[in-house]
């Protein structure tokens, strides 16, 4: 620090300036300096202050502009769910064009995108914690030892298994289109129409229909119709059966019923109204028709029906005699299909096997319905045979009207028992299988993100930077005015006038 009067210097009593000198000693001309005033940077400082501010304001706008633009377009734009499917369930098929086209239905969305939609949604298994960590000890392990690892470690890694029940569901809503909770609300509705696809095809859950519906009863003669509520009540009951053994004590809150109580109405029905209305027909002869006409009738239809029962006979005796012969064990057969070996694993042998007695109940269960129906038929026949006359009018009414109400109740219990199994599958037997752990969500990205923030501040800091460098070269300069050259002639002389 110098504080020298002359030579150019500033006071500092009067100026108050605080200058920095430095001298060069390397050189003969000791008078060559740099002089450094802050008081004069400073000046500079407060000249460009202004164009600093300015420049500082609109450049922060649009470099905070620039991010944001690029912070929408690489932000992830991503519905993500957590879903749990055990046993056979193939996870894939929410992709199917099924599931997609329901998905779309309930949305009013166009089934022409389905294509776009299905490339949008991303499936990934999540390993299990305890799996994770054995895999992760092996590959530590591969890492650290390289090729001096021991090959059973090796041949542990890769013979790792282990099973997947968790998937993480994604749906890219942007590449499909979609705004935010549209996209949340699309992924809501494939995966509501992935349980049902599943209900459908594992589950079986075929509801009963209203054959009835299909099949108008008043089109046949009176036996003939009655005949038709004994077929539909006994599927009802079969149907009410197997439910009962896999449901147990369920009560459905929707119509407060058990399968156990739906059997028993159908039982009802059946034994009690529909015995009745049978009863009566058979007693008094009850026909539209002359009793030489429905004895004929009803002799070709007991022929009819003979004929099937035979075939089912010999449908029962091939399968029971297929089941004694048949080994239900771990080992692989190979069977002929065509010329061709076909290998069926332990799985398939059982699987082929319960089938079989699946088959052999069902064609027993469709001998012992014809033999009721010919047993009721010859029945028929023998009342028209004794009849003396054709059925009164009010007979005919009295039939009528009984079957009228007798097919408003069955309608009702076809009815309850649809209703009553899709709560079951739905509620209970389906819960387990296929679940949604973590409800479809969608992180809302924040407004400003760090790279916008790093995007300002560094522009910031390089406009901030060149302010104060152009504000110390031009003090600098000022503190360092060029020095005029030195002539080596000599100065001219006054010329004296006289």
């Amino acid at each position: 620090m110098t504080n020298r009067k002359g030579r150019g210097e500033y006071p500092m009593e009067e100026d108050k300036n605080v200058f920095l000198t430095i001298l060069n000693d390397s050189r003969d001309d000791a008078d060559e300096e740099l002089k450094v005033d802050f008081g004069l940077i400073g000046k500079h400082a407060k000249r460009l202050f202004a164009l600093w501010l300015c420049l500082a304001f609109g450049l922060g706008c649009l470099s905070g502009a620039c991010g944001l633009l690029s912070q929408k377009v690489l932000e992830e734009c991503v519905a993500k769910a957590l879903i749990s499917s055990h046993g056979s369930y193939d996870v894939t098929r929410i992709k199917s064009p099924a599931v997609l086209e329901e998905a779309l239905n309930e949305l009013g969305l166009d089934l022409l995108d389905a294509e776009k939609f299905r490339n949008a949604v991303e499936i990934s298994g999540v390993i299990p914690s305890a799996a994770y960590e054995r895999l992760s000890m092996y590959y530590d392990m591969i890492n650290k030892n390289g090729a001096n690892m021991d090959l059973s470690s090796l041949d542990a890694l890769l013979n790792a298994e282990y099973s997947i029940s968790q998937y993480t569901v994604s749906f890219h809503y942007r590449d499909a289109g979609l705004a935010q909770q549209e996209g949340v609300a699309f992924l809501n509705a494939l995966l509501r129409a992935y349980r049902n696809y599943c209900v459908k095809v594992y589950k079986h859950n075929i509801s009963m229909g209203n054959s009835l519906g299909v099949i108008d009863y008043r089109e046949y003669d009176y036996a003939e119709a009655a005949n038709i509520f004994n077929n539909t009540l006994s599927t009802i009951t079969s149907h009410l059966s197997s439910l009962e053994d896999a449901a147990g004590s369920f009560r459905s809150t929707d119509t407060g019923l058990t399968f156990q109580d739906l059997r028993r109405t159908a039982s009802v029905l059946k034994n009690i109204d529909l015995d009745r209305i049978s009863s009566y027909i058979v007693i008094h002869s009850v026909s539209e028709n002359d009793a030489e006409t429905e004895i004929a009738y009803y002799r070709w239809r007991i022929e009819q029906i003979e004929q099937r029962r035979n075939v089912q006979r010999t449908r029962f005796y091939a399968l029971e005699d297929s089941i004694n012969n048949y080994r239900k064990d771990d080992i692989l057969i190979i069977n002929g299909v065509n010329g061709n070996s076909v290998v069926s694993s332990p799985t398939d042998v059982n699987a082929n096997y319960d089938s079989m007695i699946q088959d052999k109940l069902d064609a027993e269960a469709a001998i012992s319905s014809s033999t009721r129906s010919i047993r009721y038929y010859e029945s028929v026949i023998e009342g028209f045979e004794t009849a003396e006359a054709t059925s009164k009018p009010e007979d005919n009414a009295f039939v009528r009207e009984s079957l009228e109400i007798l097919n408003e109740k069955v309608n009702q219990l076809i009815s309850n028992v649809n209703r009553t199994a899709n709560e079951y599958y739905e509620t209970v037997a389906f819960v387990d299988e296929v679940r949604v752990l973590i409800p479809p969500t969608s992180e809302v990205p924040p407004l400003i993100t760090m790279t916008t923030v790093k995007i300002v501040l560094a522009v910031e800091a390089l406009l901030f930077f060149g302010y104060m460098g152009m504000a110390s070269v031009s003090g600098l300069r000022e503190a360092n005015p060029p020095k005029k050259e030195q002539s080596d002639e000599p100065k001219p002389q006054p010329v004296a006038t006289v």
